[in-house]
């Protein structure tokens, strides 16, 4: 099973180009998604080739529309997610992601949607990159505040029957746009139907088909000022909560990286992400260090029989049998004192589930009275 946005990409890569909102919006209305969305791996293939000679046909009735340019060529809209961040690349990796941005928004001023668009918003034509902040305001209707509810049809409902009471969730939608003065992206409640509404849908698919940030697309819409594609995002994870527990051990540093990238510039990415990351960790008190083999081992060996309550005793004798009969790991030690091995495997686990934290005398003591209260 695939979700719209992986229809809209593969639906891209086959057909060499985006595809429209106009032409989306009549894929939905035929039911087309929706056949694509329920097709299983075998008959997926044959639906979006047949969904593919569509969308030519209908090509071929309309003609291509000519490029608009930009209000301001001298100027580039920077990456501005509040999820990740642009990392540093070098002069080569500069020049082309540059040159790419440029060649990307080229191709995108021949969408027919996005025409369509600003001949009926943009009369007058595209605006300065200082006046999308007025535009948005006075596009902003009273009604735009609306909310969306999301249920679950069951197999058979068709359009014109009456709606399933059982709601799945409830949301709005939001548009994203970047303007001047403004370090992050801003946001703004709409409504599906209006002009910001649709402003968003355009943003959207652009965002999927041409490596944009949704930002970035809505204010190129409106300006024309190229959006610079960053070459690599770095996303890092945010403190995640679970049953009133942080769970540290679920964050990730993610990077998306664009293949034209060089090796080596992505493990520079990598390591000031990391840096970044550990940073916030200690606060910048200390250096984060990565555990010894011999302690993860010891880690690994303790961590479920300490859950489930097992003396650390009986876990030091079995520990200490181990070691002679193992022969994976080298350097292991033997502990003669179950207070010194339920030091070292708390803290073992500890750093492992944490890492960086639970350094020095104070972490290590407060991690030894909180697993004395547990027991």
């Amino acid at each position: 099973m695939v979700d719209e946005v992986e229809i809209r990409k593969r639906l891209t890569k086959h057909l060499r180009g985006a595809v429209t909102e106009r032409e989306w919006d009549f894929l939905l209305k035929r039911r087309v998604v929706g056949e694509l969305l329920e097709a299983d791996d075998d008959g997926l293939q044959e639906e979006l080739d047949d969904c593919i000679s569509l969308i030519k046909n209908m090509r071929a009735v309309y003609p291509d529309v000519e490029p608009v340019g930009s209000t301001a060529p001298e100027e580039t809209l920077a990456p501005v997610s509040a999820s990740s961040r642009s990392a540093d690349v070098g002069a080569r990796s500069t020049a082309y992601a540059l040159a790419l941005s440029e060649n990307v928004a080229a191709e995108a001023d021949h969408d027919r949607q996005i025409a369509e668009f600003r001949k009926e918003f943009l009369a007058a034509g595209l605006i300065q990159l200082d006046q999308v902040e007025d535009w948005i305001a006075e596009h902003t209707d009273r009604d735009e505040d609306v909310r969306q509810a999301q249920v679950l049809l069951p197999p058979g409902w068709e359009f014109g029957q009456p709606l399933p009471g059982a709601v799945n969730r409830v949301f709005v939608d939001q548009l994203a746009y970047v303007a001047p003065g403004f370090s992050h992206v801003r946001m703004v409640v709409v409504a599906p139907g209006t002009v910001l509404g649709r402003l968003r849908r355009l943003a959207t698919g652009l965002a999927v088909s041409h490596g944009w940030e949704p930002g970035q697309a809505a204010t190129w819409v409106l300006t024309g000022v190229t959006p610079l594609i960053g070459l690599i995002r770095v996303t890092e994870g945010a403190e995640n909560i679970r049953e009133q527990r942080w769970t540290a051990w679920s964050e990730r540093i993610t990077l998306d990286v664009h293949p034209a990238v060089a090796p080596e510039e992505v493990a520079d990415a990598y390591r000031a992400a990391r840096a970044r990351f550990d940073n916030h960790r200690t606060d910048g008190n200390y250096r984060a260090r990565s555990q010894l083999v011999p302690q993860l081992v010891l880690a690994r060996f303790v961590a479920r029989p300490r859950a489930q309550g097992v003396p650390w005793e009986t876990l030091r004798k079995q520990w200490n049998s181990w070691i002679l009969v193992q022969s994976e790991h080298s350097g292991l030690k033997r502990f003669d004192f179950e207070s010194t091995f339920r030091r070292a495997g708390l803290l073992a686990c500890k750093r492992v589930l944490y890492r960086g934290l639970f350094a020095g005398r104070g972490a290590t003591a407060a991690a030894l009275a909180n697993d004395q209260d547990d027991q």
